[in-house]
């Protein structure tokens, strides 16, 4: 982060101006030359031409999901600049996900002098490594410390773009998607031996490769490099530092990015494994372990973000009668149609999870009781209005009992609330079955 006459450049991103005086008022008392602007959102980053920042404060009180899309994109407007993030409602699962999305430093509204202070002391520590001393060793251990950090190989294809940039000028970049194309359009372009072409595709089918070097020329480097998605670009590179090709792309480079991958892959092969033990079998939907897992998550929330959720319990009316008549087979092929008729009429943030027999459980996030009622009623409607086929061109119609339960209002935890989704899903049968129920309201 070499820095303009010793001036640190920032860019505010919709921050009050009690937030931004305080930061104001540490740069001073620190003694540090600064200069800075301010944005009122992230989308205003496209019109945004002005010099390069070298430290972004971005205020966020989003959804998690939303500030971590928000961070990548000031990356990709900004990508050599530190983003500390500013929001009133630390969310741990949120938080991680910004720290992999490329996050410098984080602080809780309202803002303390003291933490404001530990971030531009950080800041000062790492304009001191950007100052124009970066060699390899330390841009490696800069972008490269936290392997586990990473989400995806996309991640680590960013981190190794920052670090040739700050050692190569790229002149060229041309894209390519996966196919077969590749090594024959890389053939003609660069005259490439038969072992060359058979290098090129055992690095293509190495999945803990990112980089290839083709060939250097004086000052020029051309090299493959993975961006991730199965995507390739082949660049040509201008050196612009001191240091030799082999220092900047040392062996140390190269475990390091390896490290970094098989880490990576190791992290979603256990993730795989434990989505496969929250998944159920027959239906491809989540079960009972991954619903008190998200019930949890849900109403932990709740203390930050005040935002309620409702729960259907849907029970499937006579259902022993098709196992009884036309086997478990049948039954099971029921179930599967059935998980893909509830999951139609949901929204694309709503849940739904195989409780266990014929019993599906959907969580509806911040929507209360009218609002689920309709989606209920959504569900038993269509299912009432399909015929299931079952051995051949037979068909049978089904119903759906439904309970409905509000958080906080009708439960206060994740085992009451199913016990009272539960109780009214009963409440429901009793009323005549088909219909959906809450307390002492029915309709059908």
């Amino acid at each position: 982060m070499k820095k303009r006459n010793n001036q640190l450049d920032i860019l505010a991103i919709g921050l009050d101006s009690t937030s931004i005086e305080a930061i104001k008022r540490s740069l001073k008392e620190n003694h540090i030359n600064y200069h800075l602007t301010y944005l009122q959102e992230v989308g205003d980053l496209q019109n945004y031409n002005k010099r390069k920042p070298h430290a972004v404060f971005f205020f966020s009180n989003r959804q998690s999901q939303k500030t971590v899309d928000d961070i990548r994109r000031i990356r990709q407007h900004v990508p050599q600049s530190t983003i500390t993030l500013l929001s009133p409602r630390p969310d741990l699962h949120g938080v991680i996900g910004a720290f992999r999305a490329g996050l410098f430093d984080f602080l809780t509204l309202p803002l303390e002098s003291n933490e404001i202070r530990t971030v531009i002391y950080r800041l000062k520590l790492y304009g001191a490594i950007q100052s124009g001393q970066l060699n390899p060793e330390r841009a490696v251990l800069q972008l490269f410390s936290r392997p586990e950090s990473f989400s995806s190989v996309n991640d680590i294809a960013a981190g190794l773009s920052r670090y040739l940039n700050h050692f190569f000028t790229v002149e060229k970049d041309l894209k390519f998607t996966p196919n077969n194309k590749i090594v024959e359009s890389l053939r003609h372009k660069l005259h490439l031996s038969e072992q060359q072409q058979k290098r090129i595709q055992r690095f293509l089918s190495d999945e803990t490769g990112l980089i290839f070097g083709l060939r250097f020329h004086r000052d020029r480097f051309y090299f493959l490099v993975k961006l991730g998605d199965g995507r390739v670009s082949y660049l040509v590179a201008r050196k612009t530092s001191e240091y030799s090709i082999k220092e900047i792309l040392s062996d140390y480079l190269s475990n390091v990015l390896k490290t970094s991958v098989s880490i990576l892959l190791d992290s979603k092969k256990r993730e795989q494994i434990r989505m496969l033990s929250l998944t159920d079998e027959v239906t491809g939907l989540y079960n009972q372990r991954k619903l008190i897992e998200d019930l949890e998550l849900f109403i932990g929330r709740y203390e930050h973000e005040r935002a309620g959720f409702s729960l259907l319990f849907v029970d499937i009316d006579y259902f022993k009668n098709v196992n009884d008549q036309f086997g478990h087979v049948v039954g099971s092929q029921l179930l599967l149609d059935m998980a893909g008729i509830i999951k139609e009429q949901l929204r694309s943030s709503d849940l739904v999870y195989r409780y266990g027999g014929d019993e599906f459980i959907v969580l509806l996030p911040k929507t209360g009781l009218e609002e689920s009622k309709k989606i209920a009623l959504r569900i038993s409607s269509s299912v009432k209005s399909t015929e299931f086929k079952v051995e051949g061109e037979t068909s049978y119609k089904l119903s759906l009992s439904i309970g409905m339960a509000e958080f906080p209002g009708d439960a206060t935890s994740a085992k009451s609330i199913i016990d009272f989704a539960d109780k009214m899903m009963y409440m429901s049968k009793k009323s005549g079955r088909g219909k959906v129920f809450h307390v002492t309201e029915v309709t059908g």
